[in-house]
């Protein structure tokens, strides 16, 4: 494969684009959990209710219904999906918390273990699991502004309600186009993976990493493999709170010609990183992670992943 200059960034930089979040540290302890499942239930039973109500399954005075059966059982969907999400999070956290208290007991040798719930043998990607993320999330946007919309158009609300709701409804465009790009890179090249040359690396030593090449990467005419070790922090934006990586440093390969790629090829990349650079810590009070990034220019859909590397 020809591999053009490999080339190191040693200066902090700010990482932009898509920031998908590596701590596991949420602040969220077992009692935060339980609350969280309380705060769910409310949500649920109301959902239940309006949605057996809009169905007609429970008879209620049709004096006592200001709007149409069918938006009140799309409000009560919306109601119960949101507190099913709430339990699934509420359960994700109680789980996450026994893996690692089981991982510290059992892997009192091995921080990494107890670090993460690591595969020794390699990491995978979830470009499946982003895209059937995107298509109930859209699928969740459509139906809570399917009784807005009712309101705005069929029932001839105010202007202001018409705006509002077609800003929403732009919004849900843009999902639907994002998660349609989601679905067609699933479809082409469906999950990836790489594979450690050991386990796991450490911060003193040269890293190999293997790279299993996915169907329907065919020809490219450039791309890059990037390595790099990134700081995770959240901070206040206005009245929300954002996720900030900030790139320690970094080491990349580029392709200097076009290639071919047959699927399962496997492909290694060596890196030098310098001494002195923070290990992986993604349990604790401060986030470090290392990450193995690809972007490749294909025609049709472009290849973009990133792979967690396990570097103590």
């Amino acid at each position: 494969m020809g591999l053009g200059n490999y080339t190191q960034l040693t200066k902090k930089r700010r990482l932009n684009g898509v920031i998908i979040k590596r701590g596991l540290q949420s602040g969220v302890g077992a009692l935060g959990a339980f609350v969280m499942f309380l705060i769910g239930l409310p949500f649920a039973g109301i959902g239940v209710w309006v949605t057996l109500v809009g169905f007609k399954t429970v008879r209620v005075n049709p004096s006592d219904v200001h709007a149409p059966y069918f938006g009140l059982a799309t409000v009560g969907l919306v109601f119960l999906s949101f507190g099913l999400f709430l339990w699934s999070m509420a359960w994700r956290l109680f789980r996450a918390k026994r893996r690692r208290a089981l991982a510290i007991a059992n892997h009192v040798n091995e921080p990494a273990l107890q670090d993460y719930d690591w595969d020794p043998r390699g990491f995978g990607s979830h470009c499946w699991a982003r895209a059937v993320g995107g298509i109930v999330f859209a699928g969740y946007l459509a139906l809570f502004l399917t009784m807005f919309n009712w309101w705005a158009w069929v029932d001839k609300g105010p202007l202001m309600v018409k705006a509002v709701v077609s800003l929403f409804d732009l919004i849900l465009i843009l999902c639907c186009w994002f998660t349609f790009v989601a679905l067609c890179r699933a479809i082409r090249f469906g999950n990836s993976r790489i594979e450690f040359a050991h386990f796991p690396y450490r911060t003193n030593e040269p890293i190999v990493v293997h790279w299993l090449t996915p169907p329907g990467i065919r020809r490219t005419n450039k791309g890059t493999f990037t390595l790099r070790c990134a700081k995770e922090w959240t901070e206040r934006s206005g009245r929300s709170t954002v996720t900030v990586h900030e790139e320690q440093w970094s080491g990349a390969w580029s392709l200097e010609s076009p290639e071919d790629f047959s699927p399962g090829k496997n492909i290694d990349f060596e890196f030098q990183p310098p001494s002195g650079l923070p290990a992986t810590c993604l349990s604790g009070s401060e986030t470090f992670f290392w990450e193995f990034e690809i972007s490749l220019s294909l025609s049709g859909p472009d290849f973009a992943e990133s792979y967690l590397v396990p570097v103590y």
